[in-house]
């Protein structure tokens, strides 16, 4: 299962468009930017079986698409997420665990009762804005805004919490070099950026307490 790399950075909503325009996204942009609606529904027991192993389960819609993603054993330190990660397509909005090659998942989700009790738990429904960044040679992150909300939908009541972040995703290259491009994201403009230790998964089991 391949690892995840990424950097979160909470910003003010209010610096969004400061954001946008930073001189060195189109310096160092090596794509076109691309700008998604991000619709993500998260699964787990009535009693949070996978959290308490350390797992989230999400399926998201991306186009006319859906991908299912599991996370597992994440480790956070001042901002810098890594965890293992498993992406695969299925049909629908519904969780498809029977692509799984992973020994130790396949092992947890080889539990039919589990299986059967799996029932979305909270939502996160966001705009990304990615820009593709080659800061240097052998050397490559995405870098994500996203701007929306993590949405808990009780009997009586619906609970929601904004999101407002910058994800950089390492996607070639080493983790020194991600840390020191966020230091000179920080440097290159007066941004409060904010390191986030909780990622979308984490709030949205904050907010079902």
């Amino acid at each position: 299962m391949p690892t995840e790399t990424e950097l979160k950075l909470r910003f003010p909503a209010r610096f969004r468009t400061q954001i946008e325009q930073l001189p060195l996204l189109n310096a160092l942009n090596v794509a076109k930017p691309t700008r998604k609606n991000l619709y993500s529904i998260y699964y787990d027991t009535p009693d949070c079986k996978l959290k308490k192993n350390r797992i989230a389960l999400r399926v998201r819609k991306m186009d006319a698409y859906w991908i299912q993603t599991i996370k597992s054993d994440s480790a956070v330190i001042n901002g810098l997420h890594q965890q293992n990660e498993w992406e695969c397509l299925i049909a629908n909005n519904k969780p498809d665990l029977k692509q799984l090659t992973d020994e130790r998942l396949k092992s947890f989700f080889s539990d039919q009762d589990l299986i059967k009790s799996l029932q979305p738990v909270f939502l996160t429904d966001f705009h990304r804005t990615l820009y593709l960044l080659e800061p240097t040679q052998n050397f490559r992150l995405e870098f994500c805004i996203d701007i929306g909300e993590i949405i808990v939908k009780k009997p009586d009541q619906r609970l929601s919490e904004p999101i407002c972040e910058i994800e950089l995703e390492l996607k070639a290259g080493e983790t020194s070099q991600l840390l020191e491009f966020a230091t000179v994201l920080q440097q290159s403009c007066s941004v409060p950026f904010i390191p986030e230790n909780t990622n979308k998964a984490m709030r949205g089991y904050a907010l079902l307490k």
